[in-house]
């Protein structure tokens, strides 16, 4: 007898192993390669493939519309899913092609990436055609604040001396959501969500890596940035569907922040924002 699986491929075991709300630095770690040291800020690809296995199953399409070196390219691949990226730096798109070509080809499960703008997306992307989009989206203040961290504090974190984490800026190019002020970028972000809705299939989901952030030399003690990015794809239409915790603790050391006068806690911790498209016509999910 067939055991029974769901919508994703899933048994009943695996799904309630994948269940977990809060995700350990081990559980979805793995060795930086080397062109994850070419990029600014990559999540590995057991993070990318641990989303893919719950919310696709074979043969479905999975986007990253700020591709980089092709990290979630590479998930999908791995898992038998099809992958569109999409990315503003041709050297990030030459670096991304390499990477793929140098991986186990999978027959019928195409890897696209695409030299462009993410707010183009419409134009390379069919609606209803997108079963998960997984990315992480690049903010500059936060990248700049990163390297400073890594280089006073970080030295000697199990992240740095056993993954080879690394930080950079991304590029100069303008039309880089992580060259915006936070404003700025908030609203780009809210444009994006709408064009991601259009290309959804209805029930499909939508995942942003995000962490939130502090700003105190500008009057802004802490950056609720995960929530902005969810109710940014609230108002494009998707359900806030759920919110995964990356403990990253055993990633990265402490640091003395604020003394003597100003406690403030280490934000050691990355959200997976969870969104949703509905199901069509008024239909309602079984579960």
């Amino acid at each position: 007898m067939t055991e029974q699986v769901g919508f994703n491929g899933l048994t009943p075991k695996e799904w309630t192993k994948l269940s977990k709300s809060v995700w350990s630095a081990r559980e979805v770690s793995s060795a930086r390669e080397w062109y994850h040291l070419k990029h600014g800020a990559t999540f590995s690809v057991a993070l990318a493939e641990r989303a893919i296995k719950m919310y696709t199953k074979k043969g479905d399409l999975v986007l990253d519309p700020f591709l980089g070196v092709g990290t979630t390219l590479v998930a999908a691949r791995n898992l038998g899913r099809k992958g569109i990226g999409m990315e503003i730096y041709e050297h990030f798109v030459n670096l991304a092609k390499e990477v793929l070509s140098q991986q186990k080809l999978t027959e019928g499960f195409e890897q696209k990436v695409i030299l462009g703008d993410c707010r183009d997306l419409l134009k390379w992307i069919e609606p209803n055609s997108v079963q998960l989009t997984f990315t992480s989206p690049p903010y500059a203040n936060f990248i700049l604040r990163s390297l400073e961290d890594r280089k006073k504090a970080h030295k000697s974190s199990w992240l740095v001396s056993l993954n080879k984490s690394v930080v950079r800026q991304y590029g100069e190019d303008p039309r880089d959501f992580g060259n915006l002020p936070y404003d700025k970028f908030i609203e780009a972000v809210k444009d994006i969500m709408k064009k991601l809705f259009v290309v959804t299939k209805p029930g499909g989901y939508n995942v942003w890596v995000v962490k939130d952030c502090r700003d105190p030399q500008n009057g802004k003690p802490f950056i609720d940035f995960h929530s902005d990015v969810a109710h940014a794809g609230e108002e494009a239409g998707f359900l806030y569907h759920d919110l995964i915790i990356w403990d990253q603790n055993e990633q990265r050391s402490l640091v003395l922040l604020g003394y003597p006068s100003v406690f403030y806690v280490n934000i050691n911790h990355t959200f997976l924002v969870v969104l949703r498209k509905p199901l069509m016509n008024n239909a309602r999910d079984k579960a």
